[in-house]
Formats: structure tokens, C-alpha cells, sequence
């Protein structure tokens, strides 16, 4: 899912790889213009068609639209503004993953969405929260990677070559009660609130992270893919 912000990472294989693998590819609204000037740019506008570009598209231009449609692309537009074109790409592909698959079992990947204004940031945020028991969604920005470890226990493996070191968890879904190993400095039991304590500017210093939490928080890591 690409959301309308310039592609991170585009530069590296990560982007065509993780586009091989993709059963669906989606651009959300504005998301579409992002990957035409890409594909414009690297001379590889042909290799990469989306399956759908969804959204009210208020932002979608014409050039890369008519491009996209007659080239095989869905065009949906939803018309609600009571919901943002990130729920929409959501509420897309859950119509699509129904008729051959489970959506729990669905592994959403986000290219953008971390950057550019706060409240946008903040509304991802909140997409990612809301939705983590329907689905799984890593959202891959710039400088990180971003998802929701549930409540309960959880491990992490990292790989020093594209994780970290700087990684932080947060308390995003109300006061929890953390037990942390494998960072620099560990939490035992110890309460982390967006008001108290969030364990933030932390280190990866071991590549199994195990994480053990009384709710949802939102584990983000320093990402740099560039030789993946």
C-alpha cells in the first residue's frame, strides 16, 4: 500500500522485492501520482502497475490515472468523508481478501505515512491501533519501521545490518505495564504511559527482543534496508 508521500526507500531493493511478493498493490489516492513520477523518473513505469488505486481521489492526477486505467488498474473511488483514504485502502482490501483468503491473515505493507504533517502522523497511528487484531500492518517510513506488538509476550528478531540501533516502544494505547529484554536499558514491570515513562532513544543490543506488555504498544526501530 502505497500512501501519497514520496516512496521511502524506493532506491533500494527492498521496494521491488516486497512489490514481487505483493498479491495485491494498492496506491491510495494521491498515493498513485507518488508511484507514477517514480516510475517516471527510474524508467520503470511499466514494471510497476498498481492492481487499484482507491481513495476519495480529490488528489489523484489525470495523467497518471488514465496511464494506470488503461493499463488494468481498478479505479474505486469512495465517495464517505467521514473516513480517511488510508481506512479506505483498508476497507479495499478487505473486500478483495474475502473472496479467496482469511483477512486475519493478511500482512499489510504501508510505504509513508510517518512523514510530513502531525496530525496525518497521528491519524496512522491510530489506523495501525484500531486495526491490529483484523490485520497485521508494518508501516515502513524513511528513517523506520513501524507495528503493533499485542499484549502479551512477544519477540522481536532484528538484524543489526537494517534494524536499529535506536528503537522505541510506545504506550500508544493507554498506561501498560512493561517487562523488556535484549535493549540497553531494560523495563521490569515497570508502568510506561504517554503522560509517564515510554522507553524512547533505546538500543537494540541483542537480536531476539522480547517485549511483554499488559496492552498494545507501537515498536518502532531505525530502518535502513538499503542492502537488503
Amino acid at each position: 500500500m502505497i500512501l501519497n508521500e514520496p516512496i521511502p526507500h524506493s532506491e533500494s531493493p527492498l521496494f521491488a522485492r516486497l512489490w514481487a511478493r505483493a498479491q495485491y498493490r494498492i496506491c491510495i489516492d494521491g498515493g498513485g501520482n507518488r508511484l507514477y513520477d517514480f516510475g517516471k523518473a527510474e524508467g520503470t513505469l511499466e514494471q510497476f502497475i498498481p492492481d487499484a488505486v482507491v481513495g476519495d481521489l480529490d488528489s489523484l492526477q489525470a495523467e497518471p490515472r488514465s496511464y494506470y486505467e488503461t493499463r488494468g488498474a481498478v479505479i474505486h473511488r469512495y465517495s464517505d468523508q467521514n473516513s480517511t483514504d488510508f481506512m479506505k485502502g483498508l476497507k479495499y482490501i478487505d473486500s478483495v481478501m474475502r473472496v479467496d483468503h482469511d483477512v486475519k491473515s493478511c500482512l499489510v505493507v504501508v510505504f509513508g505515512g510517518l512523514g510530513g504533517r502531525l496530525d496525518h502522523i497521528l491519524h496512522t497511528l491510530k489506523v495501525l491501533f484500531n486495526n491490529h487484531k483484523q490485520r497485521e500492518i508494518v508501516i515502513i517510513s524513511d528513517d523506520n519501521l513501524t507495528f503493533v506488538v499485542p499484549k502479551g509476550r512477544n519477540r522481536i528478531l532484528t538484524d543489526k545490518q537494517v534494524d536499529g540501533p535506536t528503537c522505541g516502544i510506545l504506550p500508544l494505547a493507554g498506561e501498560t505495564i512493561l517487562t523488556t529484554s535484549g535493549l540497553r536499558w531494560n523495563l521490569d514491570h515497570h508502568p510506561s504511559s504517554f503522560e509517564g515513562l515510554m522507553s524512547t532513544s533505546n538500543i537494540i543490543d541483542e537480536p531476539s527482543v522480547i517485549i511483554e506488555t499488559t496492552l498494545p504498544v507501537a515498536w518502532t526501530a531505525q530502518f535502513h534496508p538499503r542492502s537488503c
